[in-house]
């Protein structure tokens, strides 16, 4: 600890390649107390793993996993079409023209649909009952019949995979049947719904980018509050249980130095952990729009964009560094009234959730109520993230904005307070 400050060797160690810095300290003492916690925050193998590793791992699995594995590209469901009528051949070729199950076709109609879905021969069967053709040649309607588990996704999954040849086959028969009395498409279709989108840009929003500006904003806001979360609790209850906070004031650097080089460390390390979630989220949302359901069975495909990628970068990097300073800043305040790590800990945990919380609600929150998200502690920077993303008006923008500043500054003003009371440093 001593050689981090003059009057010991004189000498600051930072790296070999930035040489030594000798007896400038007392200008720039914060610079050494962000490195010195920054060194001894990547030391610990536990950084790596909840700032870089976690992040980069989790999210893909958190938001993709569940999709990937009920996708038909995936594990393709063995689908088994049961021909009953012998007329209906023709639907043959719509069911071959599947390319995402395992399709087998039967024309006996004869055996245990139940015993072979339930055993889990067979994840769905679609029977084409006797007299469908007749039905059909006659003017009717007919039916198909699906046979499968409820309770398995897998077995419902399916049924999203041969509805498409169903409906073209239908489509087919209603287009005869029109031509056959001189009518078009338009005489059963009287009217048709067209939905047009009203955005700030003018542009059109497709489906990746609506649950790209969904899901980022929170995750990245979440992990910028929450990433130097333990780092947060060491600054003032883990020095003070390892009784290094004495030997640390008593250094020639200022409370005000100390506090801004910690930090400083804290928002770099959040600023890692943001930026490996936001890498993270894109590649979670990437894999699930890749493997999503609204594709099967048509040439439909859903990707992934940004409105403006320049400005969706700017937002993330912003609300990273406003986020992770405001979070450390009320863990820090937090845990100053804790007498040791474990204490502090516990009181962080109650925390985090009033964080969080939130973070989670602006997703699904009414567009009513967005002027006043703007407006409250932690909703903001959510808001700001969404507003960024999706270029929304620059008055809105500049709200969110300065009232996340605001608050940074009640919560940074906060934790300065407790930080130089001797109640808090002293326990």
């Amino acid at each position: 600890m001593r050689r981090l400050f003059k009057g010991s060797s004189g000498i600051v160690k930072f790296t070999r390649g930035l040489g030594q810095m000798g007896y400038g300290l007392p200008k720039r003492g914060w610079i050494v107390v962000a490195w010195k916690e920054f060194l001894e925050a990547i030391r610990d193998r536990r950084t790596i793993l909840n700032v870089i590793i976690l992040p980069l791992v989790l999210m893909p699995i958190i938001i993709a996993l569940p999709i990937v594995m009920i996708s038909p590209k995936t594990l393709p469901p063995k689908v088994m079409v049961v021909i009953c009528d012998k007329n209906a051949t023709d639907l043959v070729s719509y069911f071959n023209s599947i390319s995402e199950a395992d399709l087998s076709i039967r024309f006996d109609c004869k055996g245990n649909y139940s015993e072979m879905i339930l055993n889990g021969d067979i994840d769905l069967i679609v029977e084409v009952p006797s007299g469908f053709s007749e039905n059909l040649s006659r003017g009717r309607s007919s039916q198909v019949f699906y046979y499968y588990d409820p309770l398995s996704t897998k077995s419902s999954s399916a049924i999203g995979v041969v509805q498409e040849p169903i409906s073209s086959y239908s489509r087919k028969v209603l287009l005869d049947r029109l031509k056959e009395i001189n009518l078009s498409i338009d005489y059963v279709n009287p009217v048709i719904a067209v939905a047009k989108q009203v955005t700030r840009s003018g542009g059109e929003v497709g489906a990746g980018e609506m649950i790209t500006a969904m899901i980022l904003p929170m995750m990245v806001g979440v992990i910028a509050i929450t990433g130097a979360g333990t780092f947060a609790i060491d600054m003032v209850a883990g020095e003070r249980e390892r009784r290094t906070i004495e030997a640390l004031l008593t250094n020639p650097v200022s409370k005000i130095e100390i506090l801004l080089g910690k930090f400083s460390s804290l928002i770099v390390l959040s600023i890692i952990s943001g930026l490996s979630t936001f890498l993270s989220t894109l590649l979670g949302i990437g894999l699930s729009l890749e493997f999503s359901l609204s594709g099967v069975g048509s040439n439909q495909t859903v990707t992934m964009g940004l409105p403006n990628p320049v400005y969706a970068i700017l937002g993330v990097l912003l609300t990273v560094i406003l986020g992770g300073l405001t979070g450390n800043a009320a863990l820090v305040a937090a845990s100053s009234f804790a007498k040791t790590f474990k204490e502090a800990e516990q009181y962080v945990g109650a925390l985090f959730f009033v964080l969080m919380l939130p973070m989670i609600i602006v997703p699904y929150a009414p567009t009513s109520l967005h002027p006043l998200l703007r407006l409250l502690p932690i909703t903001s920077l959510a808001m700001f993230a969404r507003d960024t993303i999706l270029m929304s008006d620059p008055l809105a923008i500049a709200t969110s904005f300065f009232s996340s500043v605001i608050y940074l500054v009640i919560f940074l003003v906060l934790s300065a307070r407790l930080f130089g009371r001797e109640s808090v440093i002293f326990g």
